[in-house]
């Protein structure tokens, strides 16, 4: 007699639900009208309004901030950029292309083709180059506000399957660090900190030179009775102070007494030959958080962002990137900021274009700098201030010009830095450079406490990519790109479609074969597949897993390994049948005695997985995942589901002859 055991039930169906509500976000169909496109916060009663469809030079839908409540940390115009991301994708996705403001003044706005208009400061208007009703119509596809309550939202799950570069399409870099700019850069950076810790024990060390020809800096330490009186007038406790001061920097040997006159004293302080090799490890480190803080400001969703093992290089996959121009420049641009005094610029007319102007005669102290419309800036070497104090960045606009501006904020002793430098400098122009290329030199007016703006022609997007690099942070050192590759959407589908297909002709064969040939036992298999595949799916949604190439490959292997559990099962049935047993006495000593081999053969594919994923690359480690997940999946389904369901079928009753 068959009994169902209602705990087994009440799992089976409990562990149905939990992977069936993770999965609902996933297909498109579910996902737009139940959850909606557009940021939950966007989508709250005090985010933004339902646009309307207005008519006038072009028909344009317009979104109302003016009474939007802001979430912390993101100002108006953080909030405009996030929703044209947003708008830009989905019209995308349906076709459409997009068209600057400047293009638009020289043409019209096709039937495919958009525009953003951000002039005004609390509207947003997205133009469309067709009439009223069908951009009513396109509004409504776009699917932007979900149906789904927002209380609802908080409590049930909202991922989808993440997909990986190789199905989404997007941009593959590979960076690695430039050996020589690092070497430099370490250089510099010793230079600095000696100066500082020689200053702070009250050591005159202001002169420190590049030794030639060799990874060295000779560090010159003046003698003087004025200096010696802080040390008791011993030249021996004042040198050895010296001494003791460069043996603490690291990366470097110990400091070497090359000349030891009167009044000088030089230290050669060579590069350890393990230094550089240390520290480049540090600056790649440093590398990976500042790209990590960079990607996060522009929302790639699940970008994968790792150090190369092997080699002194940073792998950068963002799905789902369009192009590889933003990413290139997120991944190249430095991000250094320096504030540096002006000696002389080139002379510009009325309309504000530089004047054809020969250079002027350098001063040792001093260099030439280019700005953004390669007008030269005559610039004192030293540097005043740089971004490293930068404690926020943000976008704002000028009251009255509504010109865009990216405001900064220093932390306490960036305040007190910027504070004395304004203070001891008005009336002079003060350059604000970023790697290098002048971006604004205002004249210093008044001495300012606390914050300064860098003002140009921006663009939103110009304007908000600025101000995102300066608060991630610069780069410690320069960076190249070794490789670069970019997967179309078109191509990615074109996988998906393939993959998908193979999934279904390879699950169409196993059913045919598995009713054909186990008949109502087989139907029993293929149900506990169909809920194998759910388990599956439903398990990336909801650890948040990238499903890849190779991974859809794991899925499609996962179907034959999960039936290849039910045929021992079924074969050693038939086995207990053929000695006389009982229906009910076959079924339990047929999974009795598959169970261990069943386990043996999985935990030992499991083995190998968990190898794959802990020493493989990104491809690999999505298929390791993926088939993890299938064969964890396949052992409940085949050893535990499918044994209840003979139990369901045959519920209070006695058979005499099992369909297998």
């Amino acid at each position: 007699m068959f009994t169902i055991n209602k705990w087994k039930l009440a799992l089976i169906i409990g562990i149905f639900i939990l992977f069936g509500v993770y999965l609902i976000p996933t297909p498109s169909s579910f996902y737009g009208p139940i959850y909606g496109y557009l940021d939950v916060w966007m989508q709250q009663e005090n985010g933004i309004p339902r646009p309307e469809v207005i008519e006038d030079e072009f028909v344009a839908t317009k979104f109302d901030l003016s009474k939007t409540v802001l979430p912390s940390g993101i100002n108006l115009q953080e909030a405009k950029t996030r929703l044209a991301t947003i708008l830009r994708d989905r019209l995308e996705s349906f076709g459409f292309t997009e068209i600057s403001e400047e293009q638009l003044s020289q043409t019209n706005l096709g039937i495919n083709q958009f525009s953003f208009d951000t002039t005004e400061q609390t509207e947003f208007l997205v133009k469309f180059g067709r009439s009223k009703d069908e951009v009513e119509k396109i509004l409504g596809k776009l699917q932007l506000y979900g149906s789904l309550p927002i209380s609802m939202r908080r409590i049930l799950p909202d991922r989808r399957i993440n997909l990986g570069l190789d199905l989404r399409g997007g941009v593959y870099l590979v960076l690695e660090l430039d050996a020589e700019e690092t070497k430099e850069a370490l250089l510099a950076e010793r230079e600095t900190s000696i100066k500082e810790r020689m200053a702070s024990e009250r050591i005159a060390a202001r002169e420190i030179e590049r030794q030639v020809g060799r990874d060295a800096l000779i560090v010159n330490v003046r003698v003087t009775p004025e200096l010696l009186s802080r040390y008791s007038n011993s030249r021996e406790l004042y040198l050895k102070k010296a001494e003791d001061v460069l043996k603490e920097l690291q990366f470097f040997d110990d400091p070497n007494l090359i000349e030891n006159s009167e009044s000088l004293a030089k230290y050669s302080l060579r590069l350890d030959k393990s230094g550089l090799e240390e520290y480049s490890k540090y600056a790649i480190d440093q590398v990976l958080e500042v790209l990590r803080n960079r990607i996060d400001a522009f929302g790639v969703a699940e970008p994968s962002i790792r150090r190369d093992p092997n080699n002194p290089r940073i792998i950068i996959q963002l799905p789902g990137a369009r192009g590889s121009s933003q990413a290139l420049g997120v991944a190249k641009t430095m991000g250094r900021l320096e504030f540096k005094l002006v000696k002389q610029a080139q002379p510009v007319n009325a309309d504000g274009n530089p004047i054809d102007t020969p250079l002027p005669e350098i001063p040792e102290n001093c260099e030439i700098r280019y700005g953004d419309e390669d007008e030269w800036y005559l610039l004192e070497k030293e540097v005043l201030l740089t971004g490293e104090h930068i404690k926020s960045a943000g976008v704002q606009q000028e009251p009255g010009t509504f010109q865009l501006v990216v405001a900064m904020s220093f932390d306490s002793q960036g305040q007190r830095r910027f504070a004395d430098i304004t203070g001891a400098n008005i009336g002079e122009r003060l350059a604000i450079l970023l790697d290098d290329k002048v971006k604004s030199a205002p004249v210093i007016r008044d001495k300012i406490r606390g914050n300064a703006q860098i003002e140009g022609n921006f663009t939103p997007d110009e304007a908000n990519y600025l101000a995102k690099i300066l608060k991630a942070g610069a780069f410690p050192v320069g960076v190249s790109v070794a490789e670069e590759r970019t997967v179309g959407p078109t191509l990615g589908q074109e996988a998906i479609d393939n993959g998908a297909k193979a999934a279904i002709i390879g699950m169409a064969l196993v059913v045919v074969f598995m009713i054909f040939y186990y008949r109502l036992s087989g139907a029993i298999a293929v149900v506990a597949l169909i809920f194998d595949m759910e388990i599956i799916l439903g398990a990336l949604a909801g650890f948040g897993a990238t499903l890849t190439l190779p991974g859809l490959a794991g899925l499609v292997l996962t179907i034959g390994m999960a039936v290849d559990a039910n045929v021992l099962i079924f074969e050693r049935i038939r086995e207990e049948l053929r000695t006389g047993k009982t229906v009910r006495a076959s079924i339990d000593s047929g999974y009795r005695r598959a169970f261990w081999t069943i386990l043996d053969a999985n935990v030992t594919t499991l083995i190998t997985a968990l190898v794959l994923f802990q020493f493989g690359t990104g491809p690999i480690k999505g298929f390791a995942v993926t088939l993890s997940i299938g064969i964890l999946a396949s052992m409940f389904t085949a050893l535990v589901m499918t044994k209840e369901m003979y139990s369901w079928i045959y519920h209070g009753k006695q058979i005499e002859k099992l369909s297998i």
